[in-house]
């Protein structure tokens, strides 16, 4: 069962130890991921935030097919969007 997420609740996560970010599919919708992040602190600048355009700008978009699911955790809910 997929688990949806609203703005607010993905806005809530914005922690070191409880970071959630939201990476644009492509078409339409967004997943929402859980980052355990033990790196620096530059995750922290999109962190419970959209950062479709930071990820894109350092990551290839094979990856989020490759290991993106052992992340992912719902999808953001458009409803509220």
């Amino acid at each position: 069962m997929k688990s949806y997420f609203t703005l607010e609740e993905v806005r809530k996560h914005n922690k070191k130890e409880d970071c959630w970010i939201i990476i644009k599919k492509q078409g339409h919708g967004a997943w929402v991921y859980a980052v355990a992040w033990g790196g620096g602190s530059i995750i922290m600048t999109v962190a419970g935030e959209d950062a479709t355009e930071y990820f894109n700008e350092l990551h290839r978009a094979e990856i989020l097919e490759e290991i993106g699911q052992k992340y992912m955790i719902g999808e953001l809910s458009l409803a509220k969007l």
